[in-house]
């Protein structure tokens, strides 16, 4: 048997050190240990009082964000009143301007009211004024008839009135230039008037009483001046209403003329157009086919003491425009009808020598 020997004892020598100073050590590392556990307390307070600190945030910032969401409801609610009261306010606006506007219009309806009452009592006026003529008119013709029929003196004769339209309106416009259109144009008529034929009978302000030997004659120089009137007229030139009729009429010593044919062709003149003219249905029957004549339709009208109505036809100056001058002159050599010879009308008696 071999005895081998026994290995070499490797492990590291430690000296160990002593009591006193293992015990100082360990007091030492206690001393170490309590130091960092008052640290770590004094760490935990600090956390203790950090998560207070934390909670007290928290809760300043949740009483902050409800106080957020109150003032975020109070603004919506606000914003919502808001647009309520503008509404209201852009409401209010247009009921204002609307109310404006409703009190402009009745405004402009009280002046129109205003003016058409002013326009209605003129032509009540110049409705009375001519009422008047009229009545004057028929006075005297009632009085001439009468005078006549004491002398039996009546002839066939194509009677002719006229009148200016709106003549008590021109006069309270212009009295003095209203008298001397009025005078030019009565002058024009009474002269164009004997070229055809025909005679001065009277005249009545605005208007004139001639007589002519045939219808014809009558129309042709109602249609000739009614186109010399509107031809080249202006604003300012005046307007006449033609009215013919035929019919037997007493012829009067002084050179008047009387009877119901008169009577009806003063109502004919009332009732043509302005710048136009009416004639009887019998003087449409005679000059129709002798004498060229606008456009017209018959008409029945009814006339201010008159029984029956009356078949008339009017023109208008717009249709007498449309036609040829009626008023030419017959070319030299032409003989004339015996209905268009151009005579006197009637010779006039003087009443001391009635057998003349």
């Amino acid at each position: 048997m071999v005895d081998f020997p026994k290995p070499a004892d490797k492990r590291p020598q430690l000296a160990l050190p002593s009591k006193s100073a293992f015990i100082s050590a360990v007091e030492e590392r206690e001393k170490v240990l309590k130091q960092r556990f008052d640290e770590l307390n004094e760490m935990e307070a600090q956390l203790h009082l950090l998560r207070d600190d934390l909670e007290h945030k928290r809760a300043e910032l949740e009483e902050k964000s409800r106080a957020l969401q109150e003032s975020e409801l109070l603004m919506k609610n606000q914003k919502l009143l808001h647009q309520k009261r503008l509404s209201q306010l852009m409401e209010q606006s247009d009921l204002v301007e609307m109310r404006a506007g409703l009190e402009k219009q009745q405004e402009e309806f009280e002046r129109k009211e205003a003016f058409l009452a002013q326009a209605e009592k003129r032509l009540n006026e110049q409705l009375s004024a001519r009422e008047r003529d009229l009545a004057k008119r028929e006075a005297w013709v009632s009085a001439e008839h009468e005078k006549a029929s004491l002398k039996n003196s009546r002839r066939l004769q194509a009677i002719v009135f006229t009148d200016v339209v709106s003549y008590s309106a021109l006069m309270q416009a212009n009295e003095g230039l209203t008298i001397t259109k009025v005078r030019n144009d009565l002058q024009r008529m009474e002269a164009e008037g004997k070229e055809q034929g025909g005679m001065l009978i009277n005249t009545m302000g605005d208007g004139m009483l001639m007589i002519f030997p045939s219808a014809i004659q009558a129309v042709r120089f109602s249609l000739g001046m009614q186109r010399a009137f509107a031809t080249g007229s202006s604003p300012e030139s005046l307007r006449h209403r033609f009215g013919i009729h035929i019919a037997d009429v007493a012829l009067l010593p002084d050179g008047g003329i009387a009877g119901d044919g008169v009577n009806i062709a003063s109502r004919l003149e009332s009732k043509a157009p302005n710048g136009g003219i009416c004639i009887s249905s019998l003087v449409h029957f005679l000059v129709k086919g002798k004498l060229q004549l606008p456009p017209g339709e018959l008409e029945q009208i009814a006339l201010k003491n008159i029984a029956e109505p009356v078949a008339v036809y009017k023109y208008t100056p717009e249709a007498i425009l449309s036609m040829d001058d009626p008023s030419r002159s017959t070319p030299p050599g032409l003989m004339l009808p015996d209905e268009e010879r151009t005579v006197p009308p009637f010779p006039v008696t003087p009443p001391d020598n009635p057998g003349a």
